[in-house]
């Protein structure tokens, strides 16, 4: 089966691929249906901004009776409902689809000879983009750092109970000789002495890693998978692509032999299968864009609030972001590849969107691939190799907020970091990065061990509750870069790795035209 990727506009037409299989089938992959369908990015426009105001207006709401407050919490649950099943959807179909793919595309690439020149060329660009990353997050942060400020924190109070009597409003109660009995006079409240820190939470709603635990953990230990079955049920992407690089290149191995492979034909057909399952939920693109959009927004009682206490480590973040964006992907990409990044990224805008939305790589994989793949820059065995690799790995904007958020807390805390802490934190947000999972929220854990790292801390630092108000916001924008980082990571790989297109093709019958 031959598959020819056509480059459409991306403003008025979609994304297809045809399958000259006899039957000649197009599939669509536009996110919408009907007139949303043939208007795609206009769809995902209004719906979004509808979102954005329907949200905002809701998180403006502030019900003053119990009553009120669960009408609002219900109201919420239910305009969220269709983004829920829409990322659970993809969540589901999103893992035996990369699986599918990853073994094809290696395969292909087994056939060429280049799976080995290619899988180090594709580690090597995403490390290079990655340690980029953190050094602009570094540099964004200390031109914002003269507007950081020092905070007082109160000590924390003991942690106290109240023990009740049978006799209602009577509490157990300490006299002045040091006996107990029940009564509503005297001292009544014991303070808990959590010897075997049992009832321990709010102290410490993070696990203290070290530096050597996390790159063991989030890397090297995520990337074998003591049973694929678990890692596939369980959604462990890193295992999954792994495994299946590794089974591509055995059953690449076997095909080149001269033996027909029934385990190939059964895999092309259901990697098919999955697509055309993907392509129904892609379908859904624009109303649960709106969906999520109005219940994270609406979820949060005082978006003010959250912005006035850290508006600046949020303002350094984007800096760095815009920073890096420049620099990499319009310098450095057209530099390298001689392509029109602006013309390229364009058709990245649904996948632009579903970032922004789900704040999930990899929920926003199947809708990344058709928009790489409808652009006819990269060959679609090498989108289907170079891009879920990069939801598992290519975290830039996780690497940019892992030194930006440790430099805001310790200058909240009275540090000043020094230039090898500086150079730490690159190291580290590089690295850590990687160990991310693809997932809303994956960095916290992260922040909390480079922060306690660098600065010889331990436990949750003072501050960090001003980041979680406001993460789901950063994280949204983190995704977002993401997302651009491996599309334009599988055009340089294409560069880099001399592999023909089906944008060159059509360039050159245009020429002998």
């Amino acid at each position: 089966m031959t598959e020819v990727v056509s480059s459409t506009s991306p403003d008025h037409s979609s994304a297809k691929i045809d399958e000259e299989d006899g039957s000649n089938k197009s599939v669509d992959y536009s996110p919408g249906c009907g007139i949303f369908g043939r208007f795609p990015l206009t769809s995902l426009a209004v719906f979004a901004i509808l979102g954005l105001i329907v949200g905002i207006g809701l998180s403006y709401w502030d019900p003053d009776t119990a009553s009120a407050q669960d009408s609002k919490d219900i109201l919420i649950r239910w305009l969220g409902l269709l983004g829920d099943i829409f990322v659970r959807a993809l969540k589901c179909i999103v893992i035996p689809l990369v699986f599918f793919n990853v073994v094809l595309a290696t395969v292909e690439m087994v056939k060429m000879g280049k799976a080995s020149s290619i899988g180090w060329i594709t580690i090597g660009v995403y490390a290079a983009t990655t340690a980029l990353a953190a050094i602009f997050g570094v540099l964004s942060t200390l031109m914002f750092a003269g507007q950081y400020s020092e905070k007082t924190f109160p000590e924390a109070a003991a942690p106290v109970i109240k023990l009740g009597c049978s006799v209602a409003g009577n509490f157990l109660t300490e006299s002045a000789g040091g006996s107990l009995s029940c009564s509503n006079d005297g001292s009544n409240e014991f303070e808990i002495v959590d010897v075997s820190n049992y009832f321990q939470t709010k102290s410490s709603p993070r696990p203290n890693l070290s530096l050597s635990e996390t790159i063991y953990q989030g890397v090297f230990h995520k990337l074998i998978s003591s049973n694929i079955f678990a890692s596939l049920a369980g959604g462990d992407l890193l295992a999954v692509v792994f495994f299946a690089i590794v089974f591509g290149v055995a059953l690449g191995r076997l095909s080149s032999k001269d033996k027909k492979s029934n385990v190939h034909d059964i895999m092309v057909e259901c990697d098919e299968i999955f697509i055309q399952m993907i392509v129904w939920v892609i379908k859904l693109t624009p109303f649960a864009v709106f969906s999520l959009l109005v219940r994270r927004l609406g979820s949060d009682r005082n978006l003010s609030e959250s912005f006035a206490n850290i508006g600046y480590l949020f303002a350094a973040t984007i800096v760095g972001m815009i920073l890096h964006v420049i620099f990499t992907h319009l310098i450095i990409f057209p530099f390298v590849t001689k392509i029109n990044p602006f013309k390229y990224l364009s058709h990245l805008t649904p996948a632009f969107a579903m970032a922004f939305a789900s704040s999930s790589s990899a929920a926003t994989l199947p809708v990344t691939m058709k928009c790489v793949e409808s652009t006819g820059r990269v060959p679609n065995n090498i989108a289907k190799f170079v891009l879920p690799l990069g939801a598992t790995i290519n975290m830039d904007g996780t690497a940019i907020y892992i030194p930006a958020a440790c430099i805001w807390m310790a200058m909240l805390n009275g540090i000043t970091p020094n230039a090898a802490q500086y150079i730490v934190l690159i190291i580290l947000g590089t690295v850590g990065s990687a160990g991310a999972a693809p997932v809303p929220s994956a960095s916290l854990v992260l922040i909390i061990t480079a922060y306690n790292t660098v600065f010889n801390k331990s436990g949750v630092p003072e501050g960090f509750a001003f980041i979680l108000a406001i993460d789901w916001l950063v994280d949204s924008f983190r995704t977002m870069l993401n997302v651009t980082g491996d599309a334009v990571v599988g055009v340089v790989v294409t560069h880099f790795a001399n592999l023909q297109t089906t944008k060159d093709l059509e360039d050159k019958e245009e020429l002998e035209a």
